[in-house]
């Protein structure tokens, strides 16, 4: 069973690490090296540090992801399909954080009925011009997953080019883009997570690998940053900018080489 992890005395400081490709690399099976645990369990209890994922995943997938990865420990909260937020609570079942979870559903809602026109020439485009899949999953209006990393490069072009409603944007992992309301994503939720402690974003550290992390790399989100060697260039390239770390090695051996910079052992 994975336990819940005692709170310090004092919340200092938050993490959000991304979960595919930042800590759990798709080529080595799901698995995630002891280490990682072993440095995250320190830097939490000597620094009073809150961790957590933010991640694409449903809870439901995240939850899989734990056990597939054989997580001993939970993280103190997640950030799921990039907006939607959860604390543990009794017995290790995952709570909503109503509030802000009902919003963002409402807010979803409103907007995409707003967006079917903008839809509409989208899915035209992929279907005429393209060879990706419009998809569409229970509370997301659509989803589009490209054939390759070019063909998704030239279909967000499309999409930034388009005129759109003023809050809808998109959230874009490799060859995946989720349509999503501007104002809620992994940074969004990030910050909100950790005001449930009263930490503030120049007390808390993100990394992540792709482009939908970029939310939370963001400086008025995190005052410290960083990503494993198997990040994507535009989001190395964003982090040596801000002067955060990019890791010599990938996945969760890289993060414990960005754990490492930040917190002296």
């Amino acid at each position: 069973m994975i336990r819940i992890l005692p709170e310090p005395p004092i919340w200092k400081a938050a993490i959000a690490f991304d979960f595919d490709d930042t800590l759990v690399l798709k080529s080595g099976g799901g698995s995630l090296n002891s280490h990682f645990f072993d440095c995250i369990q320190w830097v939490r209890g000597s620094y009073g540090v809150a961790w957590g994922i933010a991640t694409g995943r449903s809870l439901y997938q995240l939850i899989e992801g734990f056990n597939e990865a054989s997580f001993p420990v939970l993280p103190d909260f997640v950030v799921a399909r990039e907006r939607e937020i959860y604390f543990p609570g009794q017995f290790g079942r995952w709570v909503p954080h109503d509030s802000w979870n009902q919003r963002c559903e409402r807010d979803h809602e409103r907007l995409f009925r707003k967006s079917k026109r903008v839809f509409a020439k989208v899915r035209k485009f992929i279907e005429a011009k393209t060879a990706a899949r419009w998809v569409s999953v229970e509370g997301d209006a659509a989803g589009i997953v490209a054939s390759s990393e070019g063909e998704m490069d030239e279909i967000q072009s499309f999409i930034e080019g388009l005129a759109r409603q003023a809050n809808l944007s998109f959230e874009r992992n490799s060859i995946y883009l989720r349509f999503s309301h501007r104002s809620y994503n992994k940074g969004s939720g990030l910050v909100e997570a950790a005001e449930r402690w009263g930490i503030t974003p120049e007390h808390i550290l993100a990394v992540g690998d792709n482009f939908n992390d970029l939310s939370m790399l963001q400086p008025e989100v995190s005052a410290a940053c960083g990503c494993p060697a198997n990040a994507v260039d535009p989001v190395k390239e964003f982090i040596r900018q801000r002067g955060g770390k990019v890791a010599g090695k990938p996945g969760a051996e890289g993060v414990v080489e960005v754990l490492g910079h930040y917190f002296a052992p």
